[in-house]
């Protein structure tokens, strides 16, 4: 585009130079001549005036085709800059255009690393909160299957044959041996036979959890403890 108006101030510095070369050549004709019979010497050849006067007319219409051409070569070279600065505007427009969507997909990018790292806190925030649930999960059950103690007295119980709902009542029992343990019995009221473990012994079990209902015989050879449980 500089090279373009370059060439147009060239183009304008050349017309006025020619315009004046044009008077001066003008100016030396009439100079020549002095009056219009006078002879007058151009290029090695004696002209008359007439003669002088149709040169000259040809040289004014070698000027003005000069300076029709020279208007042309303007109008050309400002249709090119025209053209230029169009192309220009328009591609300035597609770059800047090109570097704001760079812009944009830094960004994105950006975003989305920081997206993947929240996530990646985010899931094994979860993991170890799944971990922690499944870990209170297993302890709940494994306490849902130890039978709870009420919080009532334990029934104590010495070495013999006792009836529940006289002597025991109602309910659901632990029984734990009160001293080295031995065997224990329980019958339902048909006499069914409804426990028979031996408590406390190397050879027995630590306690044993039955139901007390109403007519059982509870049958001990050593001291025993009924703890209430739920």
């Amino acid at each position: 585009m500089e090279i373009e108006r370059e060439k147009v101030s060239w183009l304008k510095t050349k017309k006025f130079w020619i315009g004046v070369a044009g008077v001066a050549i003008v100016l030396s004709i009439f100079y020549t001549i002095g009056y219009s019979g006078a002879k007058a010497v151009i290029d090695d050849e004696k002209v008359t005036y007439d003669e002088l006067v149709s040169k000259i007319s040809d040289k004014e219409n070698e000027l003005k085709d000069a300076e029709a051409n020279l208007k042309k070569k303007e109008e050309e070279i400002n249709s090119k800059i025209s053209d230029l600065d169009k192309q220009y505007s328009e591609k300035k427009a597609e770059f800047d255009e090109a570097l704001t969507a760079v812009e944009n997909k830094k960004q994105l990018e950006a975003d989305i690393k920081s997206l993947e790292s929240t996530k990646s806190g985010q899931e094994t925030t979860v993991s170890n909160l799944t971990a922690d649930i499944k870990a209170k999960r297993d302890e709940l059950a494994k306490i849902e299957k130890v039978i709870k103690e009420k919080n009532e007295a334990p029934v104590n119980l010495s070495a013999g044959h006792f009836i529940v709902g006289d002597d025991v009542p109602l309910g659901r029992y632990k029984a734990v041996p009160a001293g080295r343990g031995s065997n224990f019995v329980v019958y339902d009221s048909t006499g069914s036979l409804i426990v028979n473990t031996i408590l406390g012994s190397d050879n027995g079990v630590p306690e044993y959890v039955f139901s007390a209902e109403f007519e059982y015989e509870i049958q001990t050879e050593a001291p025993v403890k009924l703890i209430p449980v739920e």
